[in-house]
């Protein structure tokens, strides 16, 4: 969180920095961007047969080693939820005016997006990425969404808890994310998000139900 409140600081005085920092982004975590449809990531339910293994991997920005093996999908899924996490914390941290990845309303974008792009059920599974997506952006964003834009952010994580939650990907590689999802959305809820600040997270530098001053009204 520090590190994202630095990024959205940084954001306010130097407007290059945020084309670099998504395309950065979009370059190692496609997911990050939900710009096509995770339909088509072949990811679960819906994916494109014709698509070749490697296209797959590579689409969803797999990284391959110095033998030019991809990493394994445990690592992958790690990494991808360190990312999304850092995105959801800049979107999340102040000064409020900060439209570093879109910032604040950015994010509930994001989220829309995100949800609007998953296969409409009965498809299911739904694509392996959609449980450590979710989990990693609530858990850094949620609490700022449901205390900004509470209206809006509570018919999404509805949606989230009727629909998505049912038709998470249960394999092997699968099941961990789905049950970590689970846990936020049953131990949590839009009423815990709404009045508990993400662990780890810095009063003056994350835009909650508190606020706090942030760096740029702070003068610092």
């Amino acid at each position: 969180f520090p590190l994202a409140g630095m990024f959205a600081y940084v954001g306010t005085r130097c407007e290059e920095i945020g084309p670099v920092l998504e395309g950065h982004l979009y370059g190692v975590c496609p997911m990050a961007i939900p710009a096509l449809s995770l339909a088509r990531g072949g990811m679960g339910a819906g994916g494109d047969a014709a698509a070749s293994e490697n296209d797959l991997m590579e689409g969803l920005g797999m990284i391959r080693d110095k033998d030019g093996e991809f990493e394994s999908f445990d690592k992958f899924l790690h990494r991808t939820e360190g990312l999304i996490s850092i995105m959801a914390d800049i979107m999340s941290s102040l000064p409020s005016t900060h439209t570093l990845l879109g910032g604040h309303r950015g994010a509930l974008t994001w989220l829309r997006r995100f949800l609007d792009l998953l296969p409409p059920p009965p498809a299911s599974p739904l694509p392996l990425l959609t449980a450590p997506a979710l989990v990693a952006f609530l858990t850094g964003a949620g609490h700022m969404l449901a205390n900004k834009f509470p209206n809006e952010f509570k018919r999404m994580l509805d949606t989230i808890n009727s629909d998505v939650a049912g038709r998470l990907d249960e394999s092997e590689v699968g099941v961990p994310s789905a049950t970590r999802l689970r846990k936020v959305l049953e131990d949590s809820g839009f009423g815990g998000l709404r009045s508990d600040m993400p662990k780890g997270a810095v009063g003056e530098l994350y835009d909650g139900k508190g606020g706090g001053v942030g760096l740029a009204s702070s003068g610092t």
